[in-house]
C-alpha cells in the first residue's frame, strides 16, 4: 500500500511542478482516492478509511 501511495504522491509532485498551467483528469477507484484526498489534506486514520467517493463524482484540486 505504501509504494502504491508514493507513486500517486509521485505523480501529483510532478503535475504540481510543471510550469504550464494544464487540467487533469484522474480517474480512480476508492483506494486511489483515499490517496489523492490524503496529498491535498491532512487525515486521520479513521478520516483516510472513511473516505470515499460516489459513482461519477468529480473533485477538483488546486495546488
Amino acid at each position: 500500500m505504501l509504494h502504491l501511495c508514493q507513486r500517486i504522491y509521485n505523480l501529483l509532485d510532478e503535475i504540481k511542478e510543471e510550469s504550464e498551467e494544464k487540467t487533469y483528469l484522474l480517474v480512480a477507484h476508492n483506494g486511489i482516492s483515499r490517496v489523492v484526498e490524503s496529498y491535498f489534506r491532512n487525515m486521520e486514520n479513521g478520516e483516510f478509511a472513511a473516505f470515499g467517493i460516489k459513482n461519477c463524482e468529480v473533485r477538483k484540486y488546486e495546488f
